[in-house]
């Protein structure tokens, strides 16, 4: 059974609950991005037959290709662009999140994070309902 990405935010909200310290800060925009992550690259990789995120070992750095996939995939198409963008945008909030050693705005941060992962999540729900829509009426 293939892992829910959903799970990790799930889990974010888990960590703000109670005892809030900077630790569950850290770790709540971490996964909030594996969760948007996760979702976003197995739609490009189950839905849109990407035959690149299929294979075992990479030749790209999967974290900006699926961003970049989403943002240049139809350029007609703003949820697809949203989606690549708000990813970008989530990714680098995850890696100040992981590496750096002092955040003046963590709370914003975190804050932003989970909108951002709430966004794409919903687009990629639009995306799959529009297709299913389709699939329907063939």
């Amino acid at each position: 059974m293939k892992f829910d990405w959903s799970e990790y935010f799930k889990l974010t909200h888990e960590l703000l609950k109670i005892d809030i310290d900077e630790a569950k800060q850290r770790s709540s925009i971490s996964r909030a991005y594996y969760a948007a992550f996760g979702r976003a690259r197995n739609y490009l990789r189950d839905y849109l037959g990407d035959s690149r995120l299929s294979r075992k070992i990479l030749d790209i750095n999967v974290h900006q290709y699926v961003a970049e996939e989403f943002y240049r995939y139809d350029r007609k198409n703003k949820k697809m662009i949203e989606i690549g963008r708000d990813l970008g945008i989530l990714r680098s909030f995850r890696n100040k999140a992981d590496y750096e050693d002092v955040i003046f705005s963590l709370q914003k941060d975190v804050n932003m994070s989970l909108r951002l992962v709430k966004n794409i999540i919903d687009n990629i729900d639009n995306i799959d309902n529009i297709n299913e829509l389709i699939e329907g009426q063939q």
